[in-house]
């Protein structure tokens, strides 16, 4: 052994950070296991750099679960107040956007990260670093944690905050999934989440690199699902962006989990006018004779002059030329395009997980395992997921919070 505590927390993120300063705070003896060289990488590349560490919409309603009250019973304990107030005691400044988003007042993740070392440093939390807990072991003493190299720790409870699937060059391997598993915890099959999608069409092969804001909308197996509002980017293999990225986790499920394969979005290319506005300008347009490439001169960017023929003719019919009803039947064209999605991009492109520990296996406000006594499950690790814009980080520090305070 190399050594024994009353408390281990598995994975040095954003969650384990969260947990380790709950229950250092108490006067519990902790220590933080992290399998990379250093705690936090991952929270230093959120909100590109910024650290979008919360939502001042921050409510149970935001997120999706196979247990959506464990998640209102968490945020009752430790909401939105409790995470700025959490910061506001380790001396961080936040600062609020017009939509809500809450960042570091340095615009740093940085700076987010450094407050969190410090205050476990100055509650005497042990860091492990280089530790990857290959396996967890339970006795009538507690447990004992065994490193890929040999390191055992002994501690009486554990607190698994080992994260999803997402980014695992930043250390989230999925490896909490397969430790949780051995204690006979249910796994919802986890699956990239904020992911880009993939689309084979032509609009995306001549419309690469360009972005401009669309709504999207997902439809499965003729259904209609989530629509977003943003910006949107075509791909060489497909549509990415903000946009695509909110409305994703449905197509992901459909595609990745279910094995679907009637999935698509529909995207409206010109949402800031309405179809018969659109129509109006577009039959104008025609009768004064524009040529194909310029009809979106004005209203679509300028790279559009490489599809617009196409979709004329389309719209045109058998004939070539334009009909009467040619306008309207080419403004619902750009009303609601649809891309046909066969896939999704990897683990290394997903900013979330969507799946993991069933959230039904666990005790509401404490986040205890149900299956096994001093074992607690916090941040990505349970099947919890929440929109972008610092819902998943809300849910990350709340979840580890509450772990960190069971006794």
């Amino acid at each position: 052994m190399t050594g024994s505590y009353a408390l281990a927390v598995v994975g040095a993120g954003a969650a384990g950070l969260a947990a380790a300063t709950s229950a250092g705070r108490r006067g519990v003896p902790v220590i933080l296991l992290e399998r990379l060289p250093r705690a936090g990488k991952k929270l230093l590349a959120t909100g590109g750099g910024r650290c979008n560490l919360l939502n001042d919409g921050l409510s149970a309603a935001a997120f999706t679960s196979t247990d959506p009250a464990v998640v209102a019973s968490v945020f009752e304990r430790f909401g939105g107040k409790d995470i700025r107030g959490l910061f506001g005691s380790l001396g961080l400044r936040l600062a609020t956007d017009e939509t809500g988003r809450v960042y570091p007042a340095t615009n740093q993740a940085a700076s987010v990260l450094k407050v969190l070392e410090l205050e476990v440093r100055r509650l005497g939390v042990r860091c492990e670093t280089g530790f990857e807990v290959n396996k967890i072991k339970a006795s009538s003493a507690g447990f004992s944690l065994h490193a890929a190299d040999g390191r055992v720790i002994a501690a009486s409870a554990v607190v698994l905050a080992a994260g999803g699937r997402s980014y695992p060059a930043l250390g989230s391997n999925g490896s909490g999934f397969d430790l949780a598993a051995s204690f006979g915890h249910r796994i919802v099959t986890p699956v990239p989440s904020a992911v880009p999608l993939l689309a084979k069409d032509r609009m995306c092969h001549f419309l690469q690199g360009q972005r401009l804001r669309a709504r999207v909308s997902c439809r499965i197996e003729g259904r209609p699902g989530v629509s977003a509002e943003g910006e949107l980017l075509f791909t060489q293999y497909g549509l990415s962006g903000p946009a695509v990225l909110d409305a994703s986790e449905g197509i992901s499920i459909a595609l990745n989990r279910e094995a679907k394969r009637d999935v698509a979005v529909v995207v409206d290319l010109v949402p800031f006018m309405a179809e018969p506005e659109l129509a109006r300008e577009l039959r104008e347009r025609l009768e004064k004779g524009w040529a194909p490439e310029d009809l979106g001169a004005g209203f679509l960017p300028e790279k559009f002059a490489l599809v617009l023929p196409e979709l004329l003719r389309a719209a045109s019919g058998k004939g070539g030329g334009p009909r009467p009803d040619t306008a309207g039947r080419l403004a619902a064209a750009l009303k609601a395009k649809e891309f046909r999605v066969h896939g999704t991009r990897g683990w290394n492109e997903a900013e979330f997980t969507s799946g993991g520990i069933d959230a039904r296996e666990v005790l509401p406000r404490t986040l205890g395992s149900k299956l096994r006594k001093g074992l607690y499950l916090a941040g990505e690790v349970l099947d919890v997921q929440g929109g972008r814009g610092g819902y998943n980080l809300a849910w990350a520090w709340a979840s580890g919070f509450v772990t960190g305070l069971a006794e």
